[in-house]
């Protein structure tokens, strides 16, 4: 690819940084701050956008700010690999930001100026690590992100949130931690960090002459990578991570965080040790069986639980895995449905998160028992959110179908026996997502039994007969930890202090439009999938780096 100079790379990190100035100076006027909020959200898309067409091309749109710190240049760039990820982020933030002006009136969330504003710094983070050129500029906004997202975790201020943001905290540092140090030992052995295609060329000897050294800085990149990637046994803050209000656990806990860790992982394999370094030393094989192995048990892990945040919280754990197995695969095919499953899973999982999230504003139900006949009350919530289990479940027409049959054909070349990890995988995700789906459509309160799939805890709920009645009339908890119970006259759902938690609906423009666009992304990437950039530019980075997928 031929590089030429741009400012865009670089222009849309800065317009996310900027805009959180703007956040705090209409801190007095929300509705201009929503305002600019959205408008600055689909700018900074149209600017990412805009490199699709040159990175296609065969050029390397790149901003070079000179030397930051040694041979290390403060360089960003725009290639496949990273323009994957930056569409991914920026796209979605646009329906965040639109679906959060409804939700944050209906969860009445407090502090939104610091909300908004850590929001802001964690989408551009997010586009720092897409588009920086080299590790080190990497772990700089690597690390960002986890400024950003620590007060969006503890948002809610009660006791376990905080308990909860400060375990994420000690996590993502020690992941940090090991990724600065293997970015070190690189840079030492090798005199740069810069990305390219195929592996870094002064490491090639590294890996076979000094394997020591090569081992120890593969262990720490991708088992720092792997912390925010929620690869096992890294796992363990992100389901206790739902506790954060229902937007953040959409777009930074299926977006910006998780996605961040499995990029890094996909660049280290990929573009800084390069596919044949990584064969050589033999760390592919142990990645993919971790991989294989926390997309298993992240999928039976999800079929007991009740909380509906936390069931999409393991199946997440599941589906990162997707990415980390298919780069691990090192086949050209594998590879390109681990990349295009970056945005297929970022897509699918925003929607449910979503659904989720409007249950919560307007019934206060949070469980999977608790759904009974919800999906005739609230069709299109439930429909959409039928439509992303449809897609994780790899159904035909559906976006994950697209990912998954790559990394089912690429698996196929490793080993008859790999492609049988999804296949399983398929399987558990239909166990743990029918239940919701059916208990909403086709069961009321009053005939609520366990589950057609699996009875007992596993994806069911032991206990229905004690939801025979409208959980709506009981004191539920609600995010943040507050208790409610139902209005007599409204039928809604009051505080503990007695007020309604809000008065959207369904037909609310903004949570109804962003489910909407989501369902019909979801659709449109599993018929379309050739049209859209994301699989292109899949192709073109697992070519440049693996070889011909289509021969």
């Amino acid at each position: 690819m031929t590089e030429i100079h741009s400012a865009r790379p670089l222009a849309a990190v800065l317009l996310a940084f900027g805009t959180i100035a703007l956040v705090v100076l209409f801190r007095r006027r929300p509705r201009v701050r929503r305002v600019v909020t959205v408008g600055a959200a689909v700018l900074t898309f149209g600017i990412v956008a805009s490199l699709v067409r040159p990175v296609t091309q065969g050029q390397t749109p790149t901003t070079n700010l000179g030397t930051l710190v040694g041979t290390v240049d403060l360089s960003f760039r725009a290639d496949p690999l990273g323009l994957i990820f930056a569409l991914t982020v920026s796209g979605l933030w646009i329906v965040t930001a639109v679906y959060n002006v409804g939700f944050a009136d209906g969860d009445k969330l407090t502090h939104r100026t610091r909300y908004l504003a850590a929001l802001w710094l964690s989408i551009g983070s997010g586009l720092g690590v897409a588009f920086a050129s080299n590790l080190l500029v990497l772990v700089l906004f690597y690390e960002l992100t986890t400024i950003g997202t620590y007060p969006l975790v503890a948002h809610y201020g009660t006791d376990r949130a905080r308990n909860v943001g400060v375990e994420y905290v000690w996590y993502v540092i020690g992941g940090g931690t090991l990724v600065v140090g293997g970015t070190v030992i690189i840079y030492s052995v090798a005199g740069t960090v810069t990305f390219v295609p195929g592996g870094i060329p002064e490491l090639t000897g590294v890996a076979t002459e000094r394997e020591t050294v090569a081992y120890v800085a593969a262990l720490g990149l991708l088992a720092g990578f792997a912390v925010k990637g929620a690869v096992m046994p890294f796992h363990a803050w992100l389901p206790k991570a739902m506790v954060a209000p229902t937007t953040v656990s959409g777009v930074l806990h299926a977006v910006v965080v998780v996605k961040s860790g499995v990029f890094g992982i996909a660049r280290t394999v990929l573009e800084v040790f390069g596919p044949e370094a990584t064969a050589t030393m033999g760390v592919a094989a142990p990645l993919a069986a971790v991989a294989g192995g926390t997309i298993i048990v992240g999928s039976l892990l999800a079929l007991e639980q009740d909380d509906l945040k936390r069931r999409l919280a393991y199946s997440t754990i599941a589906h990162l895995s997707y990415v980390v197995f298919g780069v691990a695969l090192l086949t050209p095919a594998a590879v390109v449905g681990g990349l295009v499953h970056i945005g297929a899973h970022g897509i699918t999982k925003l929607a449910l998160f979503f659904c989720v999230g409007v249950l919560a504003i307007e019934t206060g139900r949070k469980n999977v028992s608790e759904l009974a006949g919800v999906g005739r009350r609230y069709p299109v919530t439930m429909g959409v959110f039928a439509l992303g289990a449809c897609s994780l479940a790899g159904l035909p027409l559906f976006a994950g179908f697209v990912s998954k049959w790559y990394l089912l054909v690429g698996s196929a070349g490793v080993h008859w026996a790999v492609p049988l990890v999804f296949v399983l995988s398929g399987a558990l995700n239909v166990a743990y997502f029918w239940p919701i789906v059916y208990t909403a459509f086709f069961e009321t309160p009053e005939t609520a039994d366990p589950k057609p799939l699996i009875g007992g805890p596993l994806g069911g709920n032991t206990h229905m007969e004690a939801a025979s009645t409208d959980s709506l009339a009981h004191p539920t908890e609600v995010d943040g930890g507050t208790t409610g119970e139902t209005d007599a006259t409204s039928g809604r759902r009051r505080t503990a202090g007695g007020r309604l938690p809000g008065l959207v609906t369904e037909s609310d423009p903004t949570l109804l439009g962003s489910l909407l666009v989501l369902g019909a992304l979801i659709v449109t990437f599993g018929v379309l999938p050739g049209e859209l950039a994301l699989f292109d530019l899949a192709r073109r980075a697992a070519e440049a780096s693996v070889g011909a997928v289509f021969v």
